[in-house]
């Protein structure tokens, strides 16, 4: 999937929804519900947005993050990856996690997964900490956690087999997609087979 092209779609989608700006984006993020399995989340999202991803503040300087590598860098876009631990989304395995940087800012993340299984597991994890999430359109798997300035997508691509969840910070990725400061649009690394990321949760 292109990275680039999620991130532009997801702040597109923060854009249309009037209604996911009004909680606080300096609030602590949730903590996750201790619940059993069984039980169904919230019926509509009742958390303050993430103010991080996997301990990592939006806006913190990518200089400032140990044990982050850059794997591509397009204009004012880097895209990194964490080496020497497996890539998870609180106990779920993924294949990858890239973090999306902006200006040298931490702005978003993306972590793709295979399968169905990790696909509902993922979905369960988002909507126990942040409530049930909306469908754009039609879609019947592509779902989203509009909250503030942050936007979370989950999609799935049926046809392979491959999802991918993404964070995105939409004032700090702005001008990365030339909705903010003027400069190139930028393109993503190519998605890779699995490669290391970190285990703490998002």
């Amino acid at each position: 999937m292109n990275r680039c092209a999620c991130l532009c779609i997801l702040l597109s989608l923060l854009a249309l929804c009037p209604g996911a700006r009004t909680p606080s984006a300096h609030a602590a993020p949730a903590a996750p519900s201790r619940t059993a399995p069984s039980e169904t989340a919230p019926a509509v999202a009742t958390a303050e947005p993430p103010t991080s991803f996997h301990g990592i503040a939006w806006g913190t300087p990518l200089s400032e993050i140990t044990g982050m590598s850059v794997v591509e860098k397009n204009g004012p876009a880097a895209y990194a990856k964490v080496a020497g631990v497996s890539p998870r989304i609180a106990q779920v395995d993924v294949s990858d996690i890239v973090y999306a940087f902006c200006d040298d800012r931490f702005a978003g993340a993306m972590a793709t997964f295979q399968g169905r299984d990790r696909l509902a597991a993922i979905r369960e994890v988002v909507a126990r900490r942040y409530g049930q999430p909306v469908a754009p359109g039609d879609a019947t798997e592509n779902v989203g956690w509009p909250m503030g300035d942050v936007l979370i997508m989950l999609e799935f691509d049926a046809l392979v087999g491959v999802g991918v969840l993404s964070y995105l910070h939409a004032p700090t990725y702005a001008p990365c997609t030339g909705g903010g400061e003027p400069g190139p649009a930028a393109e993503p690394p190519s998605p890779t087979g699995p490669a290391a990321g970190t285990g703490a949760q998002p």
